[in-house]
């Protein structure tokens, strides 16, 4: 199992929350999911073989930017 953080932009409600999530859910392989609104993050945890890059779309897909976070300055 393994568990990948996104950083998302453009999520400004409980909605945007409820979309985000059932687009990651809807992904192959994804197990759990925790969107963050206030932080604008989402934590997912899923299979080995489940790419970050297949989750960015995912959310994207949705209506919304995602990346994954960069180093902490």
């Amino acid at each position: 199992m393994h568990t990948t953080t996104l950083t998302i932009t453009g999520m400004s409600c409980g909605s945007c929350r409820n979309h985000v999530d059932a687009a990651l859910r809807a992904v192959a392989g994804v197990t759990q999911v925790h969107v963050d609104l206030a932080a604008g993050s989402v934590r997912i945890s899923h299979e080995d073989g489940v790419m970050p890059a297949d989750l960015i779309l995912a959310v994207e897909d949705a209506g919304y930017d995602a990346h994954l976070p960069g180093p902490t300055p």
